[in-house]
């Protein structure tokens, strides 16, 4: 079975106190499935689904990350995560022009760095 991108339902859970409201998960809905992301305002996000398993892509041009979450259906949680905190980082195992790549690409390439 092929890697195929969906779009699926996005709910966005926050609570409220006296700081103001806070992000407290982003949940996506894929087959009757809830999956848990931790995204900030500023990512990216791209999922993929490739037999069970699901591939979550986030992207922060402004911060300098990039982080890939696998997850296996029915599991809410991922069940392994690869992260890239800076720039440098990204551009090591992308090159310089890695903006420019399609997100399956990135997908594929970091799917190597999962343990």
């Amino acid at each position: 079975m092929a890697m195929t991108p969906i779009t699926p339902e996005l709910k966005l859970h926050t609570h409220q106190d006296s700081n103001g409201i806070h992000i407290n998960s982003l949940i996506f809905k894929h087959k009757g499935n809830n999956y848990h992301q931790y995204a900030g305002t500023k990512d990216t996000i791209y999922i993929f689904s490739e037999s069970i398993a699901l591939y979550v892509l986030t992207v922060n041009r402004e911060h300098g990350t990039v982080g890939l979450n696998a997850y296996m259906s029915p599991e809410p949680f991922p069940i392994n995560s690869f992260y890239m905190h800076s720039p440098k980082h990204i551009e090591d195992v992308f090159g310089l022009n890695w903006e420019q790549l399609p997100a399956i690409d990135v997908v594929l390439k970091l799917m190597d760095y999962l343990m």
